[in-house]
């Protein structure tokens, strides 16, 4: 079965791949300046079968299902986001304030504000040195250019309104201890697609598949 592996926010774009799934196809997104022309590159994966998305990868992966740009049979979700930036709707998310202050410290120490925001991949879980050890920056993390506009989107995009209908039978695999995307941000996700099961793992932060990658695959290889 063919798979496409995305990765997370200033995450190597094969940083998902390496970790479960080693003969997966790899998207830098972040060579694109926006979601809508991220679409264009990743058609040339329209006929693959599976997708692992991580994190914004997942989000991104879901958004593009849902403007046509490919129609896979499976779906692996991680740790992915409804809406990242809270609303009156959604409040389990990150507050403005917050991101705000970041989007700040960004600007000013990119890479020492990516490396603490890494940190807290693992932040939460039990195995915090072996997951922290695995959490590595993409090589142009310092590039405003290229990820100040992901990031963003982050504080724009959401779920709400799109026609999930065509989503394929989803997987959502969320650590309880995440304090980057809150667990209850993968349950409305679960709820609005057509056809998943949400997985919570106990003392697991925001990389499941970093925490136990043998339990992750035995996980994915069962549905």
């Amino acid at each position: 079965m063919s798979t496409l592996a995305l990765s997370g926010w200033a995450t190597p774009a094969d940083s998902v791949a390496k970790a479960i799934a080693p003969d997966a196809a790899t998207f830098d997104y972040s060579d694109y300046p926006s979601a809508e022309a991220s679409f264009e590159g990743l058609r040339q994966f329209r006929d693959v079968e599976h997708i692992i998305g991580w994190s914004m990868g997942g989000q991104l992966a879901l958004r593009a299902i849902a403007d046509g740009v490919f129609r896979p049979a499976r779906l692996t979700l991680i740790g992915v986001p409804f809406q990242f930036l809270q609303s009156p709707e959604i409040a389990a998310a990150m507050d403005p304030f917050t991101f705000a202050t970041f989007r700040e410290n960004y600007l000013e120490e990119p890479e020492r504000t990516a490396s603490r925001f890494h940190a807290l991949v693992a932040k939460g879980d039990i195995r915090f040195k072996d997951v922290v050890s695995q959490v590595h920056l993409h090589p142009d993390v310092a590039d405003h250019g290229r990820w100040l506009p992901w990031f963003d989107d982050l504080g724009t995009a959401s779920l709400a309104g799109l026609d999930l209908s065509m989503v394929p039978k989803a997987t959502i695999i969320h650590g309880t201890a995440d304090t980057i995307v809150p667990v209850a941000q993968s349950a409305l996700v679960a709820k609005a697609l057509p056809n998943a099961t949400l997985q919570q793992w106990e003392g697991v932060a925001h990389a499941p598949h970093l925490h136990d990658s043998a339990r992750f695959i035995a996980a994915m290889s069962a549905t």
